[in-house]
């Protein structure tokens, strides 16, 4: 059996074999561990590590929805409060003289004024990660595949999104975003999105994604990103569940939470078969939400009320 331990953007993470999972008592209170990961080739052993207190699911997920015919078709699928905050989001950026422009194409300088946007961004951020920079060169490589949204103020550019063109799934994943704070602030993504699944529908593509995110939301992905993309209608699916099939499984044990977001999320099977979804999303092994809190209270309604699957909740020490 092998051990490896890292601390990753402030967080300390254990990875062993799924034989030390089982074995060891991971409540010892002298391990400096928040969490506790096993990389998984199978779910052969997923009854025994969450009988072990594990939570075994995909590495990463993807959100996807259907585009359907229209827009107000869309967004009728929305709660009235998310609709609303789209019409506010656009009458605010109006009203502040931004503009905002799906590009014809997508040119090598078009690509670099985003990315300056997305380092700002990262930059603000507290575990950021440049994902969009370490995928540069195959961006540069396939930029007729790039859908892209713009938001333009006075000072440049303030906003922007780049979407992922995949006619073999007939859909437009939303590949990266970033906007300034005074942007994010005024809810301009919302425009932002809703203008690169508009553009994309126009060009008859059916299935929007939101793009794919860590599958556990209180490290580097927040939990408010969990909350946005649900409450845009969006459900999230194993990112192996779309080809190409470039992720995998893992088993996770959350020991304290003096490092992450409290709560945070993370996204575990429900189950151990695959099942065609709901819309007809592909077909995968349901996940259900587990909520990780230090507090005995219950988790907000706020998100309860829009989370596209089941919720289930766990109290964890806030340290060791």
């Amino acid at each position: 059996m092998t051990t490896s331990a890292g601390d990753r953007s402030g967080i300390k993470i254990v990875q062993v074999s799924v034989g030390e999972a089982l074995e060891r008592d991971w409540s010892d209170p002298s391990l400096d561990i928040d969490i506790v990961k096993v990389r998984l080739t199978t779910l052969e052993h997923q009854r025994e590590l969450e009988a072990a207190g594990f939570l075994v699911k995909p590495t990463w997920v993807n959100w996807i929805a259907p585009l359907l015919d229209s827009e107000s078709d869309f967004l009728e699928r929305l709660h009235f409060k998310e609709r609303q905050s789209i019409r506010q989001a656009r009458c605010g950026a109006e009203a502040k003289g931004i503009k905002w422009v799906t590009l014809p194409e997508v040119t090598s300088s078009d690509l670099e004024a985003f990315l300056e946007l997305y380092d700002r961004q990262v930059a603000r951020m507290v575990r950021g990660v440049n994902y969009a920079r370490r995928q540069q060169r195959q961006m540069l490589r396939n930029l007729d595949s790039l859908l892209a949204v713009y938001a333009y103020a006075d000072d440049g550019l303030v906003g922007g999104c780049l979407g992922w063109l995949r006619p073999d799934q007939s859909m437009v994943q939303l590949r990266f975003s970033a906007f300034e704070d005074s942007a994010r602030q005024g809810m301009l993504s919302r425009v932002v999105y809703m203008a690169v699944l508009d553009a994309a529908r126009s060009r008859g593509f059916t299935w929007g994604s939101l793009g794919n995110d860590p599958s556990l939301f209180g490290h580097t992905a927040q939990p408010g990103l969990f909350r946005f993309k649900a409450r845009l209608g969006f459900t999230p699916i194993p990112t192996q569940a779309i080809p190409p099939q470039v992720t995998g499984d893992e088993a996770e044990l959350v020991v304290r939470m003096s490092t992450l977001a409290d709560p945070s999320i993370s996204l575990a099977y429900d189950g151990d078969k695959p099942a065609a979804g709901s819309d007809g999303l592909p077909k995968a092994i349901p996940l259900r939400a587990v909520q990780y809190s230090s507090s005995e209270e219950s988790p907000q309604s706020s998100w309860l009320s829009s989370c596209p699957i089941s919720v289930e909740c766990r109290r964890i020490a806030a340290s060791s």
